[in-house]
């Protein structure tokens, strides 16, 4: 018998012998929106938790994270879904993109982090968006420092009224409120630049830094389900 069938099998004996006992409930793991490199989707068990914020750290040039936007974008326009990205340093490179996926993608193209953030507000308010990426990665030191922790905490609001999935990607540690932080490095030869998307994914690492409670009992259920 399955682990599934003999969960069940075990509430109707309990609901039997028990009739006035009530069960406390069991919130279901939640949807996610698959990212298309496995190995990150593993960590999160099975992709970004939709209606969560969730941080990706990459440190330096070259981290993997551009790697990571794209490999989301094409999984998202597979799926016949749209994603906003919100380019805090106009860092993205449309050129390395298909046109049929970009048909797919709203591009905020921004110059200084204030202006992705009040983009990223007005994007969170709009539930035809229910896919926001924040991409501060490039942006200086002295932008992010000057980010009020008060700024994430409307962006929290925002996003838990309309159930938006925010991803910020960032150098450091930067967001407050976050359900997951992943810190992301690329271990790539020099011989990267003529390897494959999938080999570039292949080539990424990741580190789960923080986690919601009741991660690991989704991770559980994703790699048994």
């Amino acid at each position: 018998m399955s682990a599934p069938a003999q969960i069940i099998e075990l509430r109707r004996i309990l609901a039997e012998r028990f009739p006035r006992a009530q069960a406390r409930p069991v919130a279901p793991p939640p949807a996610v929106q698959s990212t298309g490199v496995p190995a990150l989707d593993e960590l999160l068990g099975g992709g970004l938790p939709r209606g969560e914020f969730t941080e990706l750290v990459g440190a330096g040039h070259g981290s993997g994270s551009a790697q990571v936007i794209h490999s989301l974008l094409r999984e998202t326009a597979a799926q016949g879904r749209y994603l906003a990205l919100v380019d805090g340093a106009d860092s993205f490179d449309c050129a390395a993109v298909a046109p049929a996926i970009l048909s797919r993608l709203l591009w905020v193209r921004c110059r200084q982090a204030d202006e992705a953030l009040k983009a990223v507000d007005l994007l969170l308010r709009d539930p035809n968006f229910p896919l926001v990426v924040l991409d501060l990665k490039l942006n200086p030191a002295t932008e992010l420092r000057r980010i009020q922790g008060t700024v994430w905490f409307r962006l929290a609001r925002l996003r838990e009224q309309h159930r938006s999935t925010l991803m910020l990607v960032s150098p450091y540690p930067l967001g407050s409120g976050v359900n997951h932080r992943v810190r992301i490095e690329a271990r790539l030869g020099p011989e990267a630049l003529q390897d494959t998307p999938e080999q570039l994914r292949n080539g990424l690492h990741f580190e789960l830094l923080r986690a919601a409670p009741g991660t690991e009992d989704v991770r559980r259920l994703a790699a048994t389900g």
